[in-house]
């Protein structure tokens, strides 16, 4: 299954996959020993990043092509990153300190099965949303105080009208963002 092809995924992407899978094995219910998802840390935490091609996975049955990739790195075969030199898998784990496994009974298909490279990526790009509505409403705020605008319309009495749970907190956010701000128009803007 060891066959994607395109550009190479980025290193925060393969360090995310690494997690997730060592997360997931670590669960105790893919037959897996403690020292395969051992290796996964040890390889995140000494930066031993396997080369993964970014296309290849249907993620019909799971990302095959890319979880190939990464488990070729852990019995030494592939080729892997380390401090920004590629190496083959196998010499990337010798210069890390680490030893490649080798595989016992339902390893394999337990490093290969599952949705390793989309549940990574989507954490990422999860984290990243976060940051992008965080940031929309602080530049809201900063537009708000610019203009000399007022922060009646995030009355907490407005949205507990129509309560919608993540509207509340949008504008209690907003609120707190503003508190104290010697910007905001003070005055009744209806007289």
């Amino acid at each position: 299954h060891a066959v994607g092809v395109g550009p190479l995924l980025d290193e925060r992407t393969v360090r995310a996959m690494l997690l997730v899978r060592a997360n997931t094995l670590a669960m105790g219910y893919s037959g897996v020993r403690p020292d395969v998802v051992q290796l996964l840390l040890d390889m995140l935490n000494t930066g031993v990043h396997p080369e993964i091609p970014s296309q290849g996975s249907l993620g019909a049955s799971g990302d095959l092509a890319p979880l190939a990739h990464l488990a070729l790195v852990l019995i030494g075969e592939g080729w892997a990153w380390l401090n920004g030199e590629r190496l083959a898998g196998g010499d990337a784990l010798a210069r890390a300190g680490l030893q490649p496994l080798e595989l016992q009974a339902k390893e394999g298909l337990a490093l290969l099965n599952g949705t390793t490279f989309m549940v990574g990526l989507g954490a990422l790009l999860v984290r990243r949303a976060i940051n992008l509505a965080l940031t929309a409403d602080i530049a809201a705020c900063l537009t708000l105080e610019a203009l000399k605008g007022t922060d009646r319309a995030f009355d907490a009495r407005v949205h507990a009208v129509r309560p919608h749970p993540r509207q509340i907190d949008c504008a209690t956010f907003l609120r707190t963002l503003l508190t104290g701000s010697a910007m905001l128009r003070t005055d009744d803007p209806n007289n």
